[in-house]
């Protein structure tokens, strides 16, 4: 049967499986059935984003790899940022966002053009089998620098990436529902064996960009290899077969995505270890299918119901991004000839704590309360201010973010009280107390000089001074740095 959903679940779709939305997208996604609304989003395939991708092309040019003036770390927080906020799949980049956080590598270690390349990667392959992600992952040049795949030889053994393949990447130390031991160091070691040789090269007369995965005969153990138990002259390819047909994997894998789009679980609850199992099943009765499995998390119950509800903290890109997508604000990020460019949101994303394509080590960042504290707040209501404060002289021209007056004039109504309860309904919607409606609605009413009943719709001046003060309020609120 079709869940009929509301506004406020329209806008906590938007806000999960994407950056949020404006009250208009909110009232379009509303008008369908749970499932379609949900599968609009997760079919992204089925959705044009030529103009926001031409867009990109104008102001990023990464068409020529042997040109570096045209590429480098900078330049890729800033497209792949800019991505975000224009694009009209949005699942598609919050996906991407996950998997770069789950398969984490960064450029403290490699060179940006592979991470680039393995950003491609992970977007093409999304929704993919995770046996399929999982090895291109593996067999990816950022991930075989980064957990020193290509220094794993046959004579000598190297067993980063078999570790945290385990580990990090699919299993668990230890089964997330049973508590059991999911491999051993023996394992770890069998399983780096089966990963020697595996290297990559520069494609002949390729540009930067280009690369062919390879296996080198003649540093590659061929010897049988016990793992799990089972003796065989295992491959790599073998090893992430096995791995991804193992109940722990999607049991981990489950546990890893409700924590990210959905709400945190308790290992130790049985009502929690219930839901993870059944998710398990769907990924293990449907071919492993991402697609399948993220489907369901979306249509289920679990997703809809009050402890989702704002039961995650909203990360420093899911702030800044769905900041200026709910505004429906103006984002220029600036030009690739002449090279003019604006870092306002990959570095306002670092100063809250999540600098793009550089997390803090091989487990990712912590999201369950890792971006919450004294300073990051501090950057959080400071990039609010910053964005809804700006008023560039020509909006042509400037690069960055900002709220034009005509956008602005869309959040007022008629009085000051209308006006609060509009903001709150179109940045969540967002339930507070009496007394901080109070505070927004007497901001609104009150000039600099005291004077009472000052908001005037029809003001286009009071409307810039009080509204763009209002709205700044508004994002500093507690409820909204939750998702």
């Amino acid at each position: 049967m079709a869940r009929v959903i509301s506004y406020d679940d329209a806008a906590h779709i938007l806000r999960r499986m994407g950056f949020g939305g404006s009250p208009d997208q909110i009232n379009s996604l509303a008008s369908m059935s749970g499932e379609d609304a949900v599968n609009s989003l997760i079919n992204y395939s089925n959705v044009d984003d030529t103009a926001s991708d031409n867009l990109l092309k104008g102001a990023f040019d990464f068409s020529d790899p042997t040109n570096m003036t045209n590429f480098n770390p900078n330049l890729l927080r800033a497209w792949w940022v800019a991505k975000m906020v224009f694009t009209k799949r949005p699942f598609q980049e919050k996906m991407t966002l996950f998997w770069h956080n789950h398969f984490a590598t960064a450029l403290s270690k490699v060179q940006d053009t592979f991470m680039y390349i393995q950003n491609l990667t992970l977007r093409q392959h999304a929704l993919d089998r995770f046996d399929t992600l999982l090895l291109q992952v593996a067999q990816d040049p950022a991930m075989l620098i980064w957990l020193d795949g290509i220094t794993n030889v046959a004579a000598k053994p190297n067993e980063n990436f078999a570790r945290e393949l385990q580990e990090l990447f699919t299993m668990g130390i230890k089964d997330v529902v049973t508590g059991e031991a999911n491999y051993t160091q023996a394992d770890v070691i069998q399983v780096a064996r089966a990963f020697t040789g595996w290297t990559f090269h520069r494609t002949a007369g390729g540009g930067l960009y280009d690369y062919t995965f390879a296996v080198n005969a003649a540093q590659h153990d061929n010897g049988s290899k016990t793992i799990y138990g089972q003796a065989a002259n295992f491959k790599g390819e073998d090893v992430i077969t096995i791995i991804a047909n193992r109940m722990a994997t999607p049991r981990f894998l489950v546990k890893k995505l409700f924590e990210f789009f959905v709400y945190p679980l308790d290992i130790t609850n049985s009502g929690d270890a219930a839901t993870i199992d059944k998710f398990a099943s769907v990924y293990m009765a449907n071919d492993h299918s991402i697609l399948a499995l993220v489907q369901a998390i979306f249509t289920s119950d679990e997703f809809f119901g009050d402890r989702a509800r704002f039961g995650l903290v909203k990360n420093p890109i899911e702030f800044i991004v769905g900041s200026i997508r709910m505004l429906g604000a103006t984002y220029n990020p600036g030009t690739a000839s002449p090279a003019r460019h604006d870092g306002s949101l990959y570095q306002g994303s670092a100063n809250m704590g999540m600098d793009m394509f550089d997390p803090p080590n091989v487990a990712g960042w912590n999201l369950n309360g890792g971006f919450i504290d004294t300073a990051a707040m501090l950057y959080r209501f400071n990039f609010a201010n910053s964005l809804i404060s700006s008023r560039p002289g020509n909006p042509s021209t400037a690069t960055g973010a900002f709220v034009t007056a005509n956008q602005l004039s869309g959040f007022a109504r008629a009085n000051a009280k209308k006006t609060a309860r509009n903001l709150l309904q179109a940045f969540g919607p967002l339930l507070v107390d009496g007394g901080t409606f109070k505070s927004l609605r007497t901001y609104l009413q009150t000039d600099d000089t005291g004077n009472f009943s000052f908001f005037d719709s029809t003001n286009s001046a009071i409307v810039d001074e009080r509204l763009r003060g209002a709205i700044h309020l508004t994002m500093s609120l507690p409820e909204y740095n939750l998702n």
